[in-house]
């Protein structure tokens, strides 16, 4: 048994060793195409030792590819036989092997399944297999009276109302076997994901990905649909636990949020927390995750998934009481929504951090507060007014140490800053 699976193995790369220069003169074939006047240079029970295809006009052919070691192929010989001398002068099946002729002989001569049979069959085959190149066998190639192929199969479809059809020459519907005859990508020698993605893509259902920091690659964030080929991905380049799960958890929302007290770790995972400016490479990742859907919403429960069960931890989100830093209305006045000097330049995108004061001049309120939230390190800054759809204007000297400072400029504005508590959402991490 181990003999035949080593000699199986030999011989399927001597055939593919052959095929990659024969492919270079001959174009393989398939369904629909016509079949040239193949020379068969080796031949056995023939009227010669050698013979053209053109020796069997006016005659359906079926082309059985085969080998020694091939049980399958072994097992059908019989009743390829049996249907031969059926269907007598109207058919002609013709084994194909690249096997050596002498190793054939002894074959039918020895092998009780076939002991018997006396078939005509072309050995130490190179010409059949360059037009009709395969890696799994039996390979049948069914050629009507015209010389035109109307099937490549297995062998399976081999029935008396099939050849019937063969023969008549009605339609034949059968899916086309096509073997993959690089040995790389047949063995998956590389990960699935690469090869031939482009081609694959919309055979895929489902795919995750996640590795340790990788230097080569941005640190990107996003998630996106291939509307073409229906395609969610969710990408998370070299990033850290609180950025992998913030993201997991907002699925998409806009909704502002403080990384610094997004998260609460009662795990005891050796990664740290926070972002990629203070925490070294060893506790970032890469993710990623793709799936068959037709919107990028409901991609969390699988990452939140991935990441719960690569960092054996048990995550969930809550709402907590977290001391905030609230600027909101001073009374019922509405001066913040007047432009304040609209020839000066606006805050929106810059750091408080590096700011002596803080100009917002007519910048619509949703914007403000996600960048003072999440831009501001030590504590969220909320912004509190009627509404998220109209402008806000301030001029503020920044120091929140200071908030008496800072109030005696918003009072201007009829705001108010103070540190109050708010609820807001935080990840929970714990051991499983």
């Amino acid at each position: 048994m181990i003999k035949n699976l080593i000699r199986s193995i030999l011989l399927i790369s001597l055939m593919l060793t052959f095929f990659s220069s024969s492919a270079q003169k001959i174009k393989p074939l398939t369904v629909g195409d016509q079949v040239p006047d193949i020379v068969l240079q080796k031949m056995l029970n023939h009227t010669d030792t050698s013979g053209k295809l053109s020796d069997f006009s006016g005659k359906a052919i079926i082309i059985d590819q085969w080998f020694i070691a091939c049980v399958p192929c072994i097992s059908a010989m019989p009743k390829l036989d049996s249907l031969q001398k059926e269907f007598g002068d109207v058919l002609q099946i013709l084994p194909v092997t690249f096997e050596k002729k002498s190793a054939v002989k002894e074959f039918w001569r020895s092998n009780i399944i076939v002991t018997g049979i006396q078939m005509k069959q072309v050995v130490e085959d190179t010409l059949v297999r360059a037009y009709f190149p395969a890696i799994s066998f039996p390979q049948q190639v069914w050629i009507n009276k015209d010389r035109i192929v109307v099937a490549i199969t297995d062998g399976k479809n081999t029935t008396k109302s099939n050849l019937i059809k063969l023969i008549n020459g009605e339609k034949i519907l059968l899916s086309v076997k096509s073997d993959e005859m690089d040995i790389e990508v047949r063995n998956a020698l590389k990960p699935n994901m690469i090869t031939r993605y482009e081609e694959n893509k919309n055979k895929l259902l489902f795919y995750s990905y996640l590795s340790k920091y990788r230097k080569e690659l941005a640190g990107w964030s996003f998630s996106k649909l291939d509307t073409a080929a229906k395609i969610v991905r969710v990408l998370n380049n070299n990033k850290t636990l609180l950025k992998l799960y913030d993201f997991a958890y907002a699925n998409n929302s806009w909704e502002p949020r403080h990384l610094p007290t997004r998260m609460i770790r009662k795990d005891s995972c050796p990664y740290q927390t926070g972002t990629e400016e203070i925490v070294d490479t060893t506790s970032q990742f890469c993710y990623e995750l793709m799936y068959s859907g037709y919107t990028t919403k409901g991609f969390s429960k699988y990452m939140i998934s991935d990441l719960d069960k690569f960092f054996k931890i048990k995550s969930h989100e809550e709402f907590r009481d977290i001391e905030c830093i609230v600027i909101s209305p001073n009374g019922k006045g509405l001066k913040y929504r007047t432009t304040y000097q609209p020839n000066r330049k606006s805050y929106s995108t810059f750091s408080l951090k590096k700011l002596k004061r803080a100009l917002v001049n007519d910048v619509p309120l949703f914007l403000v507060q996600r960048n003072l939230i999440q831009l501001v390190d030590d504590i969220p800054v909320l912004i509190e007014c009627p509404g998220n759809d109209g402008k806000i204007n301030f001029d503020v000297r920044w120091d929140l140490s200071n908030l008496d400072l800072m109030n005696k400029d918003l009072v201007k504005f009829d705001l108010k800053i103070e540190r109050v508590f708010r609820k807001r959402k935080v990840i929970i991490l714990e051991d499983i």
